[in-house]
């Protein structure tokens, strides 16, 4: 008996040990299965539907339902990404996507383009990436997308862009690579691009446009180079860019512009060349350029303008000159476009420059008078010249007419005394008065005391210039605009003069 019940416990304790057994594999077994199924789910995450919050990217979506979002603006946070973190793999999820934006929030947080992303997007037409970190776009890194339209990369310290980076883009229409700090534009940057329309190349640090590197572009319509460090053009800078209709060089480095610079541009409707150090417009400058309608050149320091500039723009509707040092402008140079100023829709801006109150300005107000255009008419409303302080043609009859500003400017001169340095403001009373400040310049003082008037405010009568002569109010004497001295004996004249009598009276002395 005893004997049976020590099988007994022995069969027991084999069965509990078998059944522990048998527990502990199926146990795994489930565990084996869970963790597989939960694998499974993380690498087919919706991508619109991140719950991980240690996650360093998160998307939103117009529809979060998989297979049905064809907008993502996902956000990078925090950095040291990479391209084989698991995140990527969610964005099978949204196969159907044509819109794509990475706004990244932490500097250095994205430091390379997603490539393997971009390219399994069939469907992808617009890609936004803002604030990441790139360096270098390198050879071919966009080439061979079929389906992409617009490319944005802005803001993302972008030095260079290598050969080829954009390349074989069949139907890219807009690409803007705005507020980086490209240096220089390569030959062969941009390759095989047949639908281009836009390129914006703005708030770089471009000093550098090879020639020729818009080549490829011959269907570009606008050319963005706004904000650049550019200092030098030439006729094969834009060599290629035959339907160019815009191009915007504002805020660069040019000092000149020379004979035949834009005449590769035949069809240039725009050109815009404000705020850069512009002194000198060569009278070629435009040639070739017979259907541009606006050219803009405010904020330089042209201090004269060739009279034949525009010979060749005589489809010129709108000329912006404002904030510039122009002393005169003649009707000869405002000729070839004179009809066209004439029209509704026309417009010259003249004001803030340093124009002189003389007769080369009588064009504008029988100009004022005949255009049609009201834009145009307030424009030269606008425009102001210095009166000419020492000018005595104007007859004291008519200086009644004067504004109050000129009386104020012509009883008053300003001159600085070259032997001690000090500046004396002699008044109408001949009182002098010496200046507060041992440093005051005759510059300054011309800038300070000198009031400008508007032009068509002035009797036209009172804008004459040197040479030209008025009637007297007393009689039919005809004066020189000329200075007093100019009639005068001279000096040496009057010696001879002395000399002829002393030695007639010798003569008489002795006849006698």
């Amino acid at each position: 008996m005893e004997t049976v019940v020590k099988y007994l416990l022995l069969a027991l304790a084999l069965t509990s040990v078998q059944i522990s057994f048998t527990e502990s594999r199926l146990n795994e077994k489930r565990r084996d299965k869970t963790e597989r199924r939960y694998h499974a789910v993380q690498a087919k995450d919706n991508m619109c539907e991140i719950t991980n919050r240690e996650s360093k990217v998160h998307c939103y979506c117009e529809n979060i339902e998989v297979k049905t979002a064809t907008r993502a603006d996902c956000w990078v946070f925090n950095g040291g990404i990479d391209e084989t973190d698991p995140i990527w793999s969610s964005f099978t999820s949204q196969p159907h996507l044509e819109r794509l934006t990475f706004n990244v929030r932490s500097d250095g947080a994205l430091k390379f383009i997603p490539l393997q992303v971009i390219h399994r997007l069939k469907r992808l037409q617009k890609l936004f990436i803002h604030y990441a970190t790139l360096n270098k776009i390198e050879k071919k890194t966009f080439t061979n997308m079929s389906t992409i339209k617009e490319i944005t990369l802005m803001n993302d310290k972008i030095m260079e862009l290598d050969s080829f980076s954009f390349s074989n883009l069949p139907s890219l229409v807009n690409l803007t690579i705005k507020g980086n700090k490209v240096t220089e534009i390569q030959r062969d940057v941009f390759v095989d691009l047949p639908s281009l329309r836009y390129l914006d190349l703005s708030f770089n640090s471009i000093s550098l446009a090879h020639d020729r590197c818009f080549d490829h572009l011959n269907v570009l319509n606008d050319l963005v180079l706004e904000a650049n460090l550019i200092s030098v053009l030439t006729r094969d800078t834009f060599k290629g860019l035959a339907n160019l209709t815009r191009l915007d060089l504002r805020s660069n480095k040019l000092s000149m512009v020379g004979d035949l610079t834009f005449s590769e541009l035949w069809n240039l409707n725009e050109l815009l060349l404000d705020n850069n150090e512009i002194t000198y417009l060569s009278e070629r400058a435009f040639d070739g350029l017979a259907l541009l309608q606006k050219l803009s050149v405010t904020g330089n320091k042209l201090q004269s303008i060739n009279e034949g500039l525009l010979e060749g723009v005589r489809g010129l509707e709108l000329l912006d000159l404002r904030n510039n040092d122009i002393e005169s402008f003649t009707y000869e140079t405002i000729k070839p476009i004179h009809e066209n100023l004439k029209m509704k829709t026309s417009v010259l801006y003249l004001s803030g420059n340093m124009l002189s109150c003389d007769c080369r300005l009588s064009w504008i107000q029988v100009l004022r008078n005949e255009t049609k255009s009201e834009p145009l008419r307030v424009a030269l409303d606008e425009v102001t010249c210095i009166p000419n302080t020492d000018n005595k043609n104007i007859n004291n009859d008519n200086e009644s007419n004067l504004s109050d500003e000129v009386k104020v400017i012509k009883n008053k001169n300003v001159f600085e005394l070259e032997a001690n340095g000090e500046v004396f403001q002699q008044d109408a009373n001949d009182e002098e008065v010496i200046s507060d400040s041992s440093s005051y310049k005759y510059e300054d003082a011309m800038k300070t005391n000198v009031n400008q008037v508007a032009v068509v405010d002035i009797p036209a009568e009172n804008l004459l210039c040197a040479g030209e002569v008025v009637q007297n109010g007393e009689d039919s004497l005809m004066l020189s605009s000329k200075d007093e001295s100019y009639w005068q004996p001279s000096s040496s004249f009057k010696s001879l003069s002395n000399l002829s009598l002393v030695l007639t009276l010798v003569i008489v002395s002795f006849v006698q």
